[in-house]
């Protein structure tokens, strides 16, 4: 297994994530779902998208890092890296809502619930701790809730995967079990899965966890199993459950869609969504994507209030201006702010890889 090597159907399946969750936050505002068939309730669900990304996190990083020494100068290069991936975006989007908020407010503009944007909730998004249960309601960049209970992860991640490598075989047979059953309560007693802020936690760490026990099995039965088989079934089951409203199967046809992928790349073997290019470019951008929600909407809700036309009235013209923001700024956060500041932070932190990523030779 050459763990350098992009397992590009996976990421295309960021890109299916993103823009699941994308089209979740699309339909609040313009409620096109109900109008969409059998397509409606999936879209319904599109919150779980965040949770393909939770599994896929686990995944990769236990397999890309799974060696990983418990010394204090490998501890403080993998957590430097990690930040270097999440957190100059992560800042740029806070400094361009407030921007975008200060200069609202000096013309009289004023967003929806201005009650978001306050001193507490921005330095709890500045210390990455808003989806560690300290407040319970959305604020400043409202997806980056998943990207503190991401860092959580990431904070943890070298323990965990000492203890997934040291049991090895009956991590795999225990550990993907018991998440799922914990999944499933968390499921039942909280009426789904869409936790964010306050209860996050107890959503991210099954999945992360299963991610990570995943990295492990893949290798075991790679070149014995149909790989792109059993990601088509996780699909269909995915897609299943997602139209008849239950979250943790959903979350486990996810599971079983990137275990299928992801032994199909482990074993060398052809790829099948990642070939789809605009899908792949997507996908490597998907990060700036997803966090590029929060002032997209801004802008496009405060462009149609100021035109004094609701969303829902005109839902396609909304969905247009809403998706070019998005994508628009996406891009210029990948190339101005995402890849730059990876190849300068790693250039300290993993030189090889920095060179690598100047290159273009492995992905984001």
């Amino acid at each position: 297994m050459n763990k350098a090597r992009e397992l590009t159907d996976l990421t295309a399946c960021r890109a299916l994530f993103a823009l699941w969750v994308f089209a979740y936050h699309l339909n609040l505002h313009i409620q096109i779902a109900k109008y969409l068939g059998l397509l409606g309730p999936v879209i319904d669900r599109g919150y779980l998208g965040v949770d393909g990304f939770f599994v896929l996190s686990g995944f990769i990083l236990a397999r890309v890092d799974r060696g990983i020494a418990l010394t204090r100068q490998s501890l403080l290069q993998f957590w430097g890296k990690r930040l270097a991936r999440i957190y100059p975006v992560h800042l740029g989007v806070i400094f361009l809502l407030g921007v975008l908020f200060i200069g609202g407010v000096t013309y009289g503009i004023t967003p929806r619930e201005p009650d978001r944007f306050g001193t507490i909730a921005l330095i709890e998004h500045l210390l990455l701790i808003q989806g560690w249960g300290v407040i319970h309601h959305w604020a400043w960049n409202y997806p980056s809730w998943s990207i503190s209970t991401e860092w959580a992860g990431y904070l943890l991640f070298p323990f965990i995967v000492a203890g997934l490598t040291r049991f090895y075989d009956m991590a795999v047979v225990t550990i993907l079990p018991i998440c799922f059953f914990v999944l499933c309560l968390i499921s039942f007693f909280f009426g789904g899965l869409n936790l964010t802020f306050g209860t996050s936690l107890l959503r991210f760490f099954p999945e992360f966890l299963a991610g990570a026990a995943t990295a492990i099995a893949v290798p075991m039965l790679a070149d014995e199993l149909p790989g792109a088989r059993f990601a088509a079934v996780g699909a269909a089951i995915a897609l299943a459950f997602a139209w008849a409203g239950h979250d943790a199967m959903t979350v486990f046809g996810l599971w079983l869609m990137l275990y299928g992928f992801g032994m199909q790349g482990d074993a060398e073997k052809p790829e099948t969504v990642g070939q789809i290019k605009p899908l792949h470019a997507l996908g490597v951008i998907s990060y700036s994507f997803y966090m590029s929600f929060a002032p997209g909407e801004l802008i496009a809700s405060q462009l149609f209030r100021h035109l004094h036309v609701a969303p829902a009235a005109e839902p396609l013209a909304y969905a247009a201006a809403l998706s070019v923001l998005t994508l628009g700024l996406a891009i210029v956060l990948h190339v101005v702010i995402e890849k730059p500041s990876r190849i300068a932070l790693n250039r300290r932190l993993d030189p090889a890889r920095a060179a690598a990523l100047a290159e273009g030779s492995v992905p984001l």
